[in-house]
């Protein structure tokens, strides 16, 4: 018996499959080259491009320690919000999206790509999360900062 979940070229075809007034965690699936949405623990489609709205960056300290111990990449690191067309982004004037990337081996947390301040991203107004055959990218808008005392380190 096939599980096979669904795929989503755009974000509004995500809201089909998902409890809209519940959030969700998007993360980017290496195996299948796609974003994955999971609710309430399940994965409930995947993906190629996902708008989130009020969102919050995590990252599982020990899911990390794991990828760095075994130098073998695992699920512990997600943007958590609210699915949106994304249509909904493209009505605000003076927007300007900032790229934030994680890398488990080089960075604790979620930060901009473009910095050189090892700020770390805590939350977000707007995500747009994307995968496709050249790679992957995550822009946000209105961002807030962890406060934290740690800079980044090289694992």
């Amino acid at each position: 018996m096939s599980h096979k979940k669904p795929y989503c070229k755009k974000s509004i075809e995500v809201l089909e499959h998902i409890d809209p007034t519940k959030k969700v965690r998007v993360y980017r699936n290496l195996n299948k080259d796609c974003v994955s949405v999971r609710q309430d623990g399940i994965v409930r489609c995947h993906a190629d491009n996902v708008v989130l709205k009020d969102c919050k960056f995590i990252v599982s300290e020990a899911g990390q320690k794991k990828v760095r111990k075994e130098c073998r990449k695992n699920v512990h690191a997600f943007i958590e919000g609210f699915v949106q067309d994304a249509r909904k982004s493209l009505e605000l004037l003076d927007f300007t999206w900032e790229e934030v990337h994680y890398n488990p081996y080089v960075t604790a947390h979620w930060q901009l790509s473009q910095s050189e301040l090892n700020e770390y991203v805590d939350e977000a107004q707007w995500v747009d999360v994307w995968v496709d055959q050249f790679g992957a990218s995550v822009l946000a808008f209105n961002l807030t900062y962890l406060h934290t005392n740690n800079a980044c380190h090289a694992a």
